[in-house]
């Protein structure tokens, strides 16, 4: 009797554990596929593979980035002629590319994120005088999930 109320005990104990061992996220418990993370309110997005095609279809695409007004290596305003409009177009504008907003620092410094200036402006830090937070019109950086996959690509060697 007493074996049994200790391990009814236990039991319980470990029921109240696993309640407490939830899920706690605010979204009412329901998490991301497999294979992907969460990037703002109940939004998922795939997990990143430290590769250029993941950056240029997770980040510069569906974040505007890629429009004519911005960074499809038409604009006008030399400081934004970059052409983030392919992976290729991508890689050739930003890895080891000089800032034009930022002379000496590099957009992509392969293997170095911590010395990319394109961190910077996605981070909204240490940003060259009366340049902004990109994307263009954001209040805030980009989900956690998405600037880690950019960190993620440069640091795997920024690779085409």
């Amino acid at each position: 009797m007493i074996k049994t109320r200790l391990v009814l005990s236990l039991l319980a104990g470990l029921g109240v554990l696993m309640v407490a061992c939830g899920d706690s996220s605010s979204d009412g418990g329901d998490a991301c596929p497999t294979g992907q993370v969460e990037c703002g309110a109940g939004n998922c997005i795939p997990e990143a593979d430290e590769s250029l095609a993941w950056v240029q279809a997770n980040v510069f695409e569906v974040n505007g980035c890629a429009l004519a007004t911005c960074h499809a290596g038409t604009n006008p305003d030399t400081r934004e002629d970059l052409d983030l409009t392919s992976a290729q177009a991508s890689f050739e504008s930003l890895v080891d590319v000089e800032s034009s907003q930022s002379a000496g620092d590099i957009l992509v410094a392969p293997s170095d994120s911590n010395s990319s200036y394109l961190m910077n402006k996605l981070l909204g830090v240490d940003m060259a005088p009366t340049t902004q937070l990109m994307p263009i019109g954001a209040t805030t950086p980009l989900c956690d999930a998405k600037i880690d996959g950019v960190r993620a690509w440069i640091d795997a060697g920024a690779n085409p």
